[in-house]
């Protein structure tokens, strides 16, 4: 599996940046992720569920996540329940004098050949990593509004 980690300092208070790791906040900061519905109630809790229409370095799909960690203002974890492709994904806010330190990795698996693993390693790693940088800087602009 590849992993991508990173973090990023955010003058808000952990509770608002928090609010923003909510699967239905999700497509407003990470351009990948096209739409996102619940499929199970009650939400953002261990157990529950979501289907995820996504675009990741151009190639489009559709896959289901469920939460498996869960501590309010704190941490959130989930994984790839189905689809072709498997991420394990944590989120991690610690609180900082200024605000907030949040923390994102992800690690992944598409469902490549031997050279498909290599064109990841060459193009669609360095897009995901990009993205995510690009979705830390989004929240924190949203949080610090």
């Amino acid at each position: 599996m590849a992993r991508i980690e990173k973090s990023i300092e955010i003058n808000a208070p952990p509770d608002k940046v928090f609010s923003l790791i909510n699967w239905d906040r999700v497509p407003e900061y990470y351009d990948s992720i096209k739409k996102v519905e619940w499929t199970s109630k009650p939400i953002m809790e261990v157990g529950a569920t979501v289907h995820v229409i996504s675009e990741i370095a151009g190639s489009k799909g559709e896959w289901d996540a469920e939460i498996t960690e869960y501590k309010d203002n704190e941490k959130v974890s989930w994984r790839t329940t189905s689809g072709n492709l498997t991420i394990i994904y944590i989120a991690l806010l610690d609180p900082t004098k200024a605000g907030t330190k949040l923390t994102t990795s992800f690690d992944y698996e598409l469902p490549y050949s031997i050279l498909g693993k290599l064109i990841d390693k060459l193009r669609v790693h360095k897009s995901l990593e990009k993205e995510a940088e690009q979705a830390l800087q989004k929240m924190k602009d949203m949080a610090e509004k």
